[in-house]
């Protein structure tokens, strides 16, 4: 079921919270979660708050005749990011899958509205942008390794996906508040919009006109969506489309959403196999800082890794395994997945390591997989 906008004078104990839709004053929802008493719905209409965002199916009618003032929501600055424990990879395994999955359905259902030239259903990237930015909160190396590792022929729907994951992990790395990581996902996922009628093939800043007229139809969009994307082809010296911003001109958001498309391009050129991460890195860094913000893509390669989660490495022993998740204190030694023995070409027993852990293993290099005829998806 899509969310639903509600104003405070229908908001309900019971109803579960999304996020905040239109205020007047500058309230942020923490997290989001369930209205537990009218208390709260008296204190989001202090603060300005006129109309939210709910999802219906995580409603709770139990509550609609509570009296309590248990849990209400919280609000936040964005020096006030929410420290939480971080979740075990495999715990977060399955929660991130049916993420990743819920994500390809409805960018596809919006690829299709704007093939279609049909209304474009908003709610839709509501929705994904809510569970992504929920997902990479608890562990964002999950997300990371299920999106590289993923396949799809449609360009489009594959570069919009990547783009969204990557802007998620690098908006909680850099610590923004939840509703702007939120907002940022949801600039990833419209950027590409004006190439659905343009073509693929049609270059990023040609393409940037009609996606801005595609966003204009669209009711409720955060004003700050469209300047990303309208910037988000701009060069920090003053090139670039549209010409003449330089630097910190150009807003934080148009910066983060052109590393991210830049990276994404650079490591899965069409109709071509993806690229070497390291290599990958090595081109984005080569683009500031004429074109990308230098301490931004530095702080993006540290995002995600020396060896990205979801990349397939060749240890010095010979064995391969798969990237699972980044050691932020010590880069070149992520966890991985061994699964694979490169020069007796027979599979091993799969094991995770830690390679922090195991000083005996080494990584030589990243591998492309195909070249012995295996696919990383089947050793996740």
């Amino acid at each position: 079921m899509a969310l639903q906008e509600v104003s405070l004078q229908q908001l309900q104990p019971g109803d579960f919270v999304v996020r905040v839709s239109q205020q007047t004053g500058s309230v942020l929802i923490k997290e989001a979660g369930l209205v537990r008493s009218q208390k709260t719905i008296e204190l989001l209409r202090k603060k300005g708050v006129l109309q939210v965002w709910i999802d219906p199916e995580l409603a709770d009618p139990s509550l609609r005749s509570s009296l309590s003032d248990d849990d209400q929501p919280a609000e936040h600055s964005s020096s006030d990011e929410s420290k939480q424990p971080r979740t075990d990879f495999a715990a977060e395994l399955p929660k991130a899958e049916r993420t990743l999955q819920q994500l390809q359905r409805k960018q596809h259902r919006l690829l299709e509205s704007c093939r279609r030239q049909d209304p474009i259903d908003l709610a839709l990237v509501q929705e994904v942008s809510c569970g992504l930015a929920d997902s990479v909160s608890r562990n964002q190396d999950v997300l990371l390794c299920l999106s590289r590792i993923a396949q799809s022929s449609d360009n489009l729907l594959q570069h919009a996906i990547h783009c969204a994951v990557y802007i998620a992990a690098f908006g909680h790395h850099l610590q923004l508040p939840k509703g702007q990581i939120q907002d940022l996902i949801m600039a990833a996922l419209l950027h590409d919009l004006g190439k659905v009628t343009l073509g693929d093939d049609c270059s990023d800043a040609r393409a940037i006109p009609t996606s801005l007229k595609l966003l204009a139809e669209m009711q409720r969009l955060p004003a700050e969506l469209t300047l990303w994307v309208a910037q988000h082809c701009a060069h920090m010296d003053g090139s670039g489309h549209p010409a003449g911003l330089h630097g910190q001109q150009l807003h934080l958001g148009s910066r983060i959403l052109a590393i991210v498309n830049q990276y994404d391009k650079l490591s899965h050129p069409a109709e071509h196999k993806p690229v070497n991460p390291q290599l990958a890195s090595k081109r984005l860094l080569e683009k500031t800082p004429h074109q990308l913000d230098n301490e931004l893509t530095q702080r993006f390669i540290r995002c995600i890794g020396i060896y990205p989660p979801g990349s397939v490495v060749k240890l010095h022993s010979g064995k391969l395994g798969l990237v699972l998740e980044n050691n932020p204190k010590k880069p070149t030694q992520p966890k991985v997945k061994i699964f694979y023995h490169s020069q007796h070409q027979h599979h091993l027993p799969m094991k995770v390591l830690d390679l922090a852990k195991h000083q005996e293993e080494s990584i030589d290099y990243c591998i492309d997989l195909e070249q012995y005829g295996l696919q990383a998806a089947n050793y996740l």
